[in-house]
């Protein structure tokens, strides 16, 4: 059974961390010193836009012009999260994209056992082209044992030039019940069960990792970010 929904009324209690970025600032990510931002200068940034925004006036603009290699433009959460929570952010795309390789948009990641200092590639939430043009998700695992997940057939398409929401339920454990879920827009897109638990240290990266897109210089905007600990869904307020 998939996680169901706790009441909206309800829903500004279970929020845990949330960035909607009407400071006009990146400060939601960066408060109590548990975020940041990263980019591969200068072929990608991270920059507050007033160009489209999911509520309010402001979202973030992340920018990749990388051609021959994957680089890097994200924003970034970490805190011991509880072992069941929800990774949420809205996205937007002024235009279609064609990849040539995954585009990663969402990663979960965690530091490695008995090393806090370096962090594990996990989980990443990838857009990709169908042979069409359409862009659909996918879900890669960096553990030799997992790796990419099947596309769902049929594939749950990405829109293009309107807000979607991608949302996550995580279990972060170290036996079977352990589980990742992601909706697109309330749709369940995957619904993986495997352990986890590598850390109770999450990694929670809003992100635009790619290269080589068509158009080259590609421009991915994120609002309404958040970590809870019940369903925010598409229709959901915080």
């Amino acid at each position: 059974m998939v996680p169901a929904c706790a009441p909206r009324l309800q829903l500004g209690s279970e929020i845990l961390w949330s960035a909607h970025h009407e400071t006009g600032d990146l400060s939601e990510w960066l408060q109590d010193g548990k975020g940041g931002s990263v980019v591969d200068a200068p072929d990608t940034s991270v920059a507050v836009s007033s160009d489209f925004a999911h509520g309010g006036t402001y979202s973030v603009k992340l920018t990749n012009n990388a051609a021959t290699s994957l680089e890097t433009a994200s924003l970034w959460r970490q805190d011991s999260y509880p072992t069941d929570a929800y990774y949420s952010a809205w996205y937007y795309l002024p235009q279609t994209y064609q990849t040539t390789n995954d585009w990663i948009v969402m990663q979960v990641r965690a530091p490695v056992a008995g090393d806090p200092t370096t962090i594990s590639l996990l989980l990443d939430v990838d857009l990709r082209s169908l042979p069409g043009g359409e862009l659909v998700l996918t879900v890669f695992d960096h553990r030799p044992a997992y790796l990419r997940s099947p596309t769902p057939d049929p594939a749950v398409l990405v829109p293009v030039g309107s807000w979607f929401q991608i949302e996550a339920f995580y279990r972060n454990v170290g036996d079977d019940t352990g589980r990742f879920v992601l909706w697109l827009d309330g749709q369940v897109a995957y619904d993986l069960h495997r352990p986890f638990g590598l850390n109770p240290t999450v990694y929670f990266t809003a992100c635009s990792v790619g290269d080589d897109l068509s158009p080259t210089e590609s421009a991915l905007y994120i609002d309404d970010a958040a970590v809870s600990l019940a369903r925010i869904g598409p229709s959901g307020t915080f």
